[in-house]
């Protein structure tokens, strides 16, 4: 299989799984625990495909490499095994820049 083919998948993937209820329950069960509040929380769920858009390729790799546990390619297609503990650091880390310039 091609790679950019698998790079696709795996983003489409992961696209598809930050928009699921419960990786929002996850997400905010994680950032909850941090006392980052629900709606914050929602949002940068909700803003991630439009900030991934934006990204330069290096830090989209950094991105995959967080949320990624291991990609397997089968003869029915791909198996992406995704770090759920990843995912709400990638939200947190989305977060931080909102919550500095509201310190400020």
């Amino acid at each position: 299989m091609p790679a950019d083919t698998a790079e696709a998948a795996v983003i489409t993937e992961i696209r598809r799984v930050l928009r699921t209820p419960e990786t929002t329950a996850q997400v905010i069960a994680a950032l909850d625990r941090e006392d980052i509040p629900e709606a914050e929380a929602i949002e940068a769920l909700q803003q991630f495909p439009k900030l991934w858009d934006q990204l330069f390729p290096g830090e989209q790799a950094r991105i995959i490499q967080l949320l990624v546990r291991r990609v397997t390619v089968t003869a029915e297609g791909l198996v992406i095994d995704l770090r759920t503990d990843g995912i709400a650091g990638v939200m947190r880390e989305m977060m931080t820049p909102r919550q500095l310039e509201a310190a400020e």
